[in-house]
């Protein structure tokens, strides 16, 4: 091999590979965009909402630059990588935080209050993601409930009214915790797996919880909005799908939030 070559392929190996700062968690964006379509499309959104909504979408984008730093990508991402990464998540920190107070200053004061759980719950997570926690069971409920109640004050700020959206709130927490168990097992060996009864308890759990809260919390359609991710945890955990199959199992939840999403908006809408 010629001299040339040589110095061409260690500048090549020493070069950092492109590498994209986009949150990898591709379930995540569903538990955001699909509760967010709700919160705006249940109402008539404004200013206020369309930029709390804006808010949230940089906050999240800024999990991907915080993670590589963390190095929970890898050491190798964070040293080649650690400066688009601190640029990428200020910029985001500084837009979350413009759109956000302005939005809340353009709000009334019960989209305020409404802001004050949801930072809360913001904050824990952010404690949890430092602690190395955010794979744990408990810290990816944590997420999926931090994700939709991102959107509350999205709704309250769009017109749609406060115990709607708080109950829509309720509704995507249930649902995402339900299928969040089954989802983590995809994978686990068949053989150490717990029986089918004992897989079934989220989502029976999680069922039984909204029939004791029907009539008085949940109404008949906020339990028909549920049913489908309900449905999805316990067919999921029946059938064990194998990991190969993740993209159908993708599609297939997908498939589940967006009927969610449709009987939420009819909600809202009749709420109107």
């Amino acid at each position: 091999m010629k001299p040339s070559h040589r110095m061409e392929l260690a500048v090549a190996a020493r070069r950092p590979h492109f590498r994209s700062l986009a949150p990898r968690e591709h379930g995540a964006y569903g538990q955001l965009a699909l509760p967010m379509v709700v919160a705006l499309g249940g109402g008539a959104p404004g200013s206020s909402a369309l930029l709390l909504a804006g808010g949230a979408w940089a906050f999240f984008l800024a999990h991907e630059p915080v993670l590589v730093l963390l190095g929970r990508r890898g050491e190798r991402a964070r040293t080649e990588h650690r400066g688009r990464a601190v640029r990428r998540l200020l910029l985001l920190a500084l837009a979350g935080v413009a759109l956000g107070v302005v939005g809340l200053l353009l709000a009334s004061p019960a989209v305020r209050w409404a802001a004050v759980p949801v930072a809360g719950l913001g904050i824990a997570f952010g404690a949890v993601l430092a602690a190395g926690a955010e794979r744990s069971a408990s810290g990816e409920v944590l997420a999926a409930v931090t994700l939709a109640g991102a959107c509350f004050p999205v709704a309250l700020a769009s017109g749609v009214d406060g115990a709607t959206a708080a109950r829509a709130w309720l509704v995507w927490s249930l649902g995402f915790a339900a299928i969040a168990f089954p989802v983590r097992n995809i994978g686990a060996h068949r053989s150490v797996t717990a029986p089918a009864s004992g897989r079934l308890l989220p989502a029976a759990g999680v069922l039984a919880l909204a029939l004791v809260l029907r009539g008085t919390v949940l109404g008949w359609l906020e339990l028909v909005a549920l049913a489908p991710l309900v449905l999805a945890s316990a067919c999921l955990a029946i059938t064990r799908p194998e990991p190969r199959r993740l993209r159908q199992i993708g599609w297939a939840i997908v498939g589940a939030t967006v009927c969610t999403s449709v009987v939420l908006l009819l909600a809202a809408r009749r709420s109107a």
